[in-house]
């Protein structure tokens, strides 16, 4: 996800703001700018595009896997 020069702690930031984008802004979807927005105010990191849509990306990947593991455990209770 990270440039090679880039601290593992941008990774970490980078996901962080797309998590929060993706909880704040559902309507309409967030996009790299939204989480470049949230990463420069809430923690004051400066992330590239690239990276931004990558943690954008995983962020995704993450709420559908937490998603689907729900929906298994509320379909194993009926």
């Amino acid at each position: 996800m990270s440039r090679p020069d880039a601290s593992p702690d941008d990774d970490i930031l980078a996901l962080a703001a797309a998590d929060i984008a993706l909880r704040n802004h559902p309507e309409p979807p967030a996009d790299a700018d939204v989480v470049l927005d949230i990463a420069r105010s809430e923690f004051a990191a400066v992330l590239t595009v690239r990276q931004a849509r990558a943690a954008l990306q995983r962020a995704r990947e993450m709420a559908r896997e937490q998603a689907a593991r729900g929906r298994d455990r509320t379909d194993g209770d009926g």
